[in-house]
């Protein structure tokens, strides 16, 4: 069978395209709109940019000051031959390119990852691999080679996380693969089950188009119960990239695991100072009135072990050695002899895990979701501690999905003077922006006289009785909060009057926000892909690096029968 890519296939063995088409225009800000967490609305605006040291944060026009970490570069050799394997494996027409330049020491490494997730996850993981891809290429646009990495977190345990997929058609839910059967497993190597058939099945029977069912069916190989998550997600990875998907690196990869031990050790032996650089970050970020992406108690370390039944169990230090949470204990003597016979029974957790994925890598930019970002001030302090080479780090673009039906919802809410920030913003900004367009000029004159009559009656009190005045402080706050009330009912009735074109605006606020997020953190990536087939991946391969504005991406409905742009090798 001849394995079909949606990717856009590079011309030439630099894998950069020398006629990138121009990227959509800017769209709307995050962080007016309220749709990026305060951590990186401050650092976007340059603010306690202190808190990632030694990491440095970098934006697109940073691109020409990155570099390799200071040092010798690590020996990426015997790691690069394995994933040139397993990524051929995956069906990756650029694996051995991809492994050939990650072996040479002189080119550049950018990563970013994500959980395993059903159908390749949400969307926003297709755009964070697109973005690693074109940080790369623009990095060898500059004359320094640089190659693109996927982090796949195949150790972690979170069934929930991966095991659920939304699909519009298919209901107002996300459909899953049900409860948890085997808790604190890691879930790459655990197949899909035989709810994932159902799940395929629900998915066909509520598709929207015959191409929709089609393209499902297409992939419908890659969800077959017995296919392990993460092979599963590699190869649709690899599948809607095609030759420009990164190369993808599953965490329990044997080679990667013995070339992280080093690392691991050291996190072991320096255990005490490690516990305590990570309570000193997470004290500061309080001060600083920081949310705690993780909350740890003294002397739980970041690293698991994989034990009796492959549960994976957190590591808590103990005076003479450690124990499990929820059972069982050793000398650190044991824990060092583990480690040397099987590197792979020990899991770095989500704070350790970027200074191991550095220390092998030597990486020189790490794109990181909003999320990531707020880990990485607590994660930041283990370089220092374990003496690993700090890179810089970049906060992933974000994307919106129009399609023609949703653009000309926009066109016509436009011509009403109401842009896409208002249709992203809350309802009493809608309110507002409605209200404008009606007449309440009443509303202001009638602010400005209760103002002068409650500064001209505020004089009589005084001269009655002095204690007078404090009431009628009272009194006059109390007017203004009444106008205020007043004012907000007057504003929704006014917006109310145009009920045609709020109808519109929520229409477009339900596919721009399904559930009420951000569209790339609930559609999966398959269903994506099944809705506009090339156009997605075309245009994810071209977007603005800028993480500050939301991208709406003009999607057009595949062609009939419009199946992929390149054959590759057969399966």
């Amino acid at each position: 069978m001849r394995v079909r890519f949606y990717g856009l296939t590079a011309l030439g063995s630099a894998a950069v395209p020398n006629d990138r088409a121009t990227p959509a225009p800017s769209g709307p800000d995050l962080c007016a709109c309220g749709l990026l967490g305060e951590l990186p609305r401050r650092f976007l605006d340059g603010r306690d940019l202190d808190l990632l040291e030694p990491l440095r944060f970098a934006l697109p026009g940073d691109a020409g000051d990155l570099k390799a970490p200071p040092g010798p570069p690590p020996d990426r050799g015997p790691i690069a031959a394995a994933l040139a394997g397993r990524n051929e494996r995956y069906g990756h027409p650029g694996a051995a390119r991809l492994a050939g330049s990650l072996a040479d020491p002189e080119t550049l490494v950018v990563i970013t990852g994500q959980q395993c997730g059903l159908g390749c996850g949400p969307l926003f993981t297709l755009t964070k691999a697109a973005a690693c891809t074109l940080w790369a290429e623009e990095l060898t646009r500059r004359g320094r080679p640089a190659v693109p990495l996927f982090w796949m977190a195949s150790e972690d345990h979170d069934f929930a996380e991966v095991a659920r997929a939304y699909f519009p058609s298919a209901g107002p839910d996300a459909l899953t693969l049900g409860d948890d059967p085997e808790p604190l497993r890691p879930v790459g190597g655990r197949p899909l089950g035989s709810a994932a058939e159902s799940l395929v099945a629900r998915v066909l029977e509520t598709a929207p188009s015959d191409d929709y069912r089609r393209r499902i069916e297409d992939c419908r190989q890659h969800l077959d119960p017995e296919r392990c998550f993460a092979e599963s997600f590699s190869r649709l990875m690899v599948r809607f990239l095609g030759d420009r998907c990164p190369l993808v690196v599953d965490s329990q990869l044997p080679a990667l695991k013995s070339a992280s031990a080093p690392v691991v050790r050291r996190l072991i032996e320096r255990r005490a100072p490690v516990d305590q650089a990570l309570a000193s970050a997470s004290a500061e970020l309080g001060r600083r009135n920081v949310r705690l992406p993780v909350r740890s108690k003294a002397a739980e370390s970041p690293l698991f072990l994989i034990g009796g039944g492959g549960r994976r169990r957190r590591v808590v230090w103990e005076e003479d050695g450690y124990r499990l949470r929820g059972g069982g204990s050793g000398t650190l003597e044991e824990l060092i002899d583990t480690l040397n016979r099987d590197p792979e029974a020990l899991s770095p957790g989500v704070l350790a895990r970027p200074v191991v994925q550095d220390a092998v890598f030597g990486t020189t930019l790490m794109i990181l979701g909003p999320g990531e970002l707020a880990y990485m001030t607590q994660a930041s302090v283990l370089y220092r501690e374990l003496d690993v080479p700090a890179p810089a780090v970049a906060l992933r673009p974000q994307v919106l999905l129009l399609g023609a039906r949703e653009r000309r919802w926009l066109e016509r809410l436009e011509a009403e003077g109401l842009d896409l920030a208002t249709v992203l913003s809350g309802s009493d900004e809608l309110d507002r922006r409605l209200a404008e367009r009606c007449d309440l000029d009443f509303i202001a004159a009638a602010r400005t006289k209760l103002e002068a009559a409650v500064e001209e009656l505020a004089e009589g009190p005084d001269r009655i009785d002095e204690s007078l005045a404090v009431p009628w402080t009272k009194t006059g706050s109390s007017l203004r909060r009444t106008l205020d009330l007043f004012e907000r009912r007057v504003v929704a009735a006014a917006a109310r009057r145009d009920e045609v074109v709020r109808g519109r605006v929520e229409r477009l606020r339900a596919h721009c926000l399904p559930n009420g997020k951000l569209q790339e953190r609930e559609f999966t990536s398959l269903h994506c892909l099944a809705s506009y087939g090339e156009s997605l991946v075309r245009q994810l391969l071209t977007i603005d690096l800028d993480p500050r504005r939301l991208q709406p991406l003009s999607m057009d409905r595949p062609r009939a029968g419009e199946a992929a742009t390149a054959d590759g090798p057969r399966a």
